[in-house]
């Protein structure tokens, strides 16, 4: 069974790696990608599509944190954060998971592979695109 914390962090790796390099399907990224542990090939291969899918869909994502947190647009992000939150909000837009397990993972990612100010960060920006969903009451 494929465990949905595995697949972010891989996916989050993937997308940590196009975006420093530019482009999708850049062959580090992928290799990585495919030695990671778990040795697992189903969990593998879910967060190299969810990495594409959140990466395909970061346009949108950057043109909405630009609004939600003008003072720090996606360029002026730590690179961890911007790809978590395209990641999340790929995730809480394209998928059925709960919005409240969205959130706690992208926290937890955040406080294990970014600043000591991402979990803080990372949730107000959260907060704000969950009641923009209408998922949270202003």
């Amino acid at each position: 069974m494929a465990r949905p914390r595995q697949i972010r962090e891989i996916a989050l790796q993937v997308l940590f790696t196009w975006d420093a390099n530019g482009e999708a399907d850049e062959p580090a990224a992928l290799q990585m990608a495919m030695d990671a542990e778990p040795k697992d090939a189903t969990i593998r291969m879910a967060a190299i599509d969810a990495a594409h899918k959140a990466w395909e869909y970061r346009k949108q994502a950057d043109e909405w944190l630009e609004r939600l947190a003008p003072q720090w647009p996606p360029r002026r992000q730590p690179s961890v954060d911007r790809n978590l939150l395209r990641l999340a909000l790929w995730e809480l837009t394209g998928k059925d998971t709960p919005p409240k397990v969205v959130v706690d993972e992208a926290i937890e990612l955040a406080k294990q592979y970014s600043t000591e100010g991402s979990p803080a960060f990372i949730n107000g920006v959260l907060d704000a695109v969950l009641k923009e969903l209408g998922f949270l009451k202003s």
